[in-house]
């Protein structure tokens, strides 16, 4: 059933049509967000994860592991992350108006540009050792 554009004078049952549809948009955007959430939640995980591990052979080993991390994050792991994310915004407009050959080169092109940014930051890291 469709609402009016016009809020009716009564105040209270309106009151509680929007609190029930705001609930409603929270819900469907926490589904939305979840499978981002988990990804972003685990990758976080491993890095701590390696880092107690290393924790345990010295204060030295530790510290050149939280460099060495802190340093992927920012040069490699979050541009990565943010070419991929531009991905995601171009590709979903181009569903929504139903145009799935565009998708799939944008993919493709992706794909290929992510390859090549990856072999660079390899090359530049290996460099770096």
């Amino acid at each position: 059933m469709e609402e009016p554009l016009l809020a009716p004078k009564k105040e209270e049952p309106q009151r509680r049509g929007k609190w029930n549809t705001f609930i409603q948009e929270v819900k469907s955007i926490c589904l939305i967000a979840c499978p981002m959430i988990a990804v972003l939640f685990f990758q976080y995980l491993l890095q701590i994860i390696c880092i107690t591990m290393v924790g345990h052979l010295g204060k030295l080993y530790l510290s050149s592991t939280s460099l060495a991390f802190s340093l992927a994050s920012v040069t490699g792991f979050s541009f990565l992350m943010g070419l991929a994310s531009g991905l995601e915004t171009i590709s979903g407009q181009a569903y929504g108006v139903q145009q799935y050959q565009r998708v799939g080169k944008q993919t493709y092109t992706a794909i290929f540009s992510l390859i090549l940014v990856s072999v660079t930051l390899s090359i530049v890291w290996f460099n770096g050792y």
